[in-house]
């Protein structure tokens, strides 16, 4: 009788107290699991590691250069609907050509190396008005070079209040037709901007001239 209550006592005392060898499973358990969980978390450290350093450093010295020179957007179409094609005219009198598509380009030689641009942000920032600061955005220009299908929609769901039609200069008109004036200036918002420059449109010391021949938006004089 006594022999087998010692004998449930000590299978009781096994149940309650795991054994070394248990102990030990348990630990090797925790250890895989922390080291998959510290590899997940490391799964994506490189990408993030690659945009922080050398190529954050491009992207942002492009941005610099973008925010403190003036351009100008003097001919623009959509080609097609998922395609924008413009032509820039640059502070030092250089033209270039930039298209944002699925793959963007410009025609400078920096873009042709590095996949970014100061023109090639101009045309994100100043016409579509992108937030450059956006980690995807910057992945996809950066690290996959190339624009889905949810990026471009995003990048011209702004377009139709910033862009207007470019007309052609007079003198490649012919001289006896003459261009009907509309006399309707639309409307200046605080938010508006230039549609050639495409800095703020209220400006202090920038006198504005408006179209009256094709889209009645008003622009900066010089």
């Amino acid at each position: 009788m006594s022999s087998t209550i010692q004998l449930q006592e000590s299978e009781t005392h096994e149940n309650i107290y795991p054994s070394s060898s248990d102990d030990d499973k348990q630990h090797i358990l925790q250890s895989r699991s922390l080291s998959l969980s510290s590899s997940s978390s490391e799964h994506h450290d490189p990408i993030k590691e690659i945009l922080s350093n050398r190529r954050n450093i491009i992207f942002d010295k492009a941005l610099g250069q973008m925010l403190t020179r003036h351009f100008y957007l003097i001919q623009h179409e959509f080609s097609f609907s998922d395609q924008f094609e413009g032509w820039i005219y640059t502070y030092n009198r250089h033209r270039y050509k930039i298209i944002i598509s699925y793959r963007s380009s410009c025609s400078c030689k920096k873009f042709q190396q590095n996949n970014v641009c100061k023109h090639f942000l101009f045309v994100l920032k100043r016409i579509f008005n992108v937030d450059l600061n956006s980690f995807d955005l910057r992945l996809s220009i950066m690290e996959y070079r190339r624009f889905t299908n949810i990026d471009l929609e995003y990048i011209f769901q702004g377009q139709s209040r910033r862009l207007c039609p470019i007309v052609p200069p007079l003198s490649q008109l012919n001289k006896k037709k003459q261009l009907p004036l509309t006399f309707k200036r639309q409307s200046i918002d605080y938010n508006d901007v230039c549609p050639i420059c495409f800095e703020c449109l209220l400006m202090k010391d920038r006198r504005l001239v408006t179209c009256f021949y094709s889209c009645g938006k008003s622009m900066h004089e010089n």
